[in-house]
């Protein structure tokens, strides 16, 4: 994924009063190598003047980007930031310096007013010498680029609510307000259809793969090699009908149709999710579990403010309070990314495929536990109607496999130690919650900024 990044560097509009402090705004523009090394971008001359503002917003359209620094060295117009917003529409950071000779805490000040007042979102910086502030910015950077990248985009739904999950649905409308989100509706028969139609000898090659790569296969019960071939092919189909429909990602019911009807769902969400199939490398692509619409589009802002890393579906499964350690589990399947070490990149290894504990349709689940890492949860949640975004900064302490049957034996796991303990599900408003490698706390933090919801942290 490509974050590209507009550098609009503004000055005072009365050429004598510019002239006089060139020589300041020189210097501040060579201590912007930094910033100019953490993304593509295309930066402006100093600017002073409406048409040489209007002239640079076209080229950056052109250019692609997804977010606007309109840096202030010294003094300078506050109308010109707003033509900047309404010449180049995108996310707004305010950037500044703290040199008592420069006026740029008053240029700034200026322009966030003015922003202000016509109703435009943006963030303010006062410094960029600090590591402090340079994270912040980055971190700016990182989410208005996905809010540009998810605007536009489109989840493809595959059935309804399933099992009354009430919080995994979501209004249509609200969504394109605040996030320029589309959600189009497709039947899970049309999984069933195209994986019954698919040519044997492409899902034989991904079966053979799919074999020699995980840690084992026990069949048993319901589970035999042709339920894991349908499930073989529900994950082809699925991935085939997510290109043709060009759907950003997806969120499948799965039960009961599919898992009762058909076979449960399982090795196409590892795979979706993932990025390794027989093909080869590939990128991951968000699939939700139980059509969770509000999760299904957490974890795509998560892929996107991580730059393309697999995310996933949990539930808040056990709170140990005796060890301050959440158990979050998945009803079938995790991206075998999260399992991922020096000896096998790919996590496949760690997998075993196992019969399932639900499902008249015979599929086997995948049960691993995920390596010890740095994480950040987060949920898009709502309350009386109103989005809010919950996320923790946390710790994956690694484990041995026997600790899974102190839940459900064949769900994978992930146990995180966090801040967040049993007030925090006092308070959470959902039994799902999303995960990503990483510590993208500040991204969300300003993400929200941006879009205009709550967003807490724990």
């Amino acid at each position: 994924m490509s974050i590209k990044i507009a550098i609009a560097h503004l000055a005072d509009g009365r050429r004598d009063f510019f002239t006089r402090r060139e020589a300041l705004v020189c210097e501040e523009l060579t201590k912007l190598d930094w910033l100019r090394q953490t993304a593509p971008f295309i930066e402006s001359e100093v600017m002073t003047s409406v048409q040489e503002i209007e002239d640079f917003s076209k080229r950056a359209l052109s250019f692609g980007a997804q977010a606007l620094i309109i840096h202030i060295p010294i003094w300078a117009d506050p109308v010109f930031s707003i033509k900047l917003n309404n010449y180049l529409p995108l996310p707004i950071a305010l950037l500044g310096n703290d040199r008592p000779e420069t006026s740029s805490i008053v240029g700034v000040l200026g322009a966030g007013g003015a922003l202000d007042q016509i109703g435009c979102s943006h963030v303010r910086f006062f410094e960029h010498d600090s590591d402090e502030a340079r994270r912040k910015i980055i971190a700016f950077v990182r989410a208005a680029s996905a809010r540009s990248q998810l605007r536009g985009q489109t989840l493809g739904l595959f059935g309804g609510r399933s099992l009354g999950i009430f919080t995994a649905t979501a209004d249509p409308a609200q969504w394109q307000r605040l996030f320029g989100v589309d959600i189009e509706l497709l039947d899970q028969c049309a999984i069933v259809e195209l994986a019954n139609s698919l040519p044997e000898e492409e899902v034989q090659k991904h079966l053979d793969w799919l074999l020699a790569q995980v840690g084992g296969v026990e069949y048993g019960n319901l589970f035999n090699p042709l339920s894991l071939e349908r499930q073989v092919r529900s994950y082809l189909a699925t991935k085939k009908l997510l290109e043709t429909h060009c759907f950003n990602f997806i969120g499948v019911k799965c039960q009961p149709e599919m898992s009762d009807g058909y076979v449960s769902q399982c090795v196409a969400h590892m795979l979706i999710n993932g990025v390794w199939d027989a093909e080869g490398q590939k990128p991951s692509v968000v699939h939700a579990c139980e059509s969770d619409a509000d999760g299904a589009l957490t974890m795509q802002i998560l892929h996107l403010i991580s730059e393309g890393k697999p995310t996933a579906l949990l539930d808040m499964r056990w709170y140990n309070q005796q060890n301050g350690v959440w158990t979050l589990a998945n009803c079938g399947a995790l991206s075998a990314s999260f399992y991922a070490d020096q000896q096998d990149p790919t996590g496949l290894s760690k997998v075993r495929i196992v019969p399932h504990v639900f499902g008249k349709g015979g599929g086997g689940a995948l049960p691993a536990v995920v390596v010890a890492q740095e994480v950040t949860l987060a949920r898009l949640c709502r309350r009386a109607g109103e989005y809010w975004m919950a996320v923790i900064a946390g710790q994956v302490e690694g484990r041995h496999n026997g600790e899974l049957k102190r839940t459900t034996g064949v769900f994978p796991q992930a146990f995180v130690r966090s801040s967040a303990g049993l007030d925090f599900a006092k308070n959470f408003g959902s039994n799902h919650i999303h995960m990503v490698n990483g510590n993208y706390v500040e991204e969300l933090r300003m993400f929200c900024r941006l879009i205009g919801i709550e967003c807490e942290i724990w």
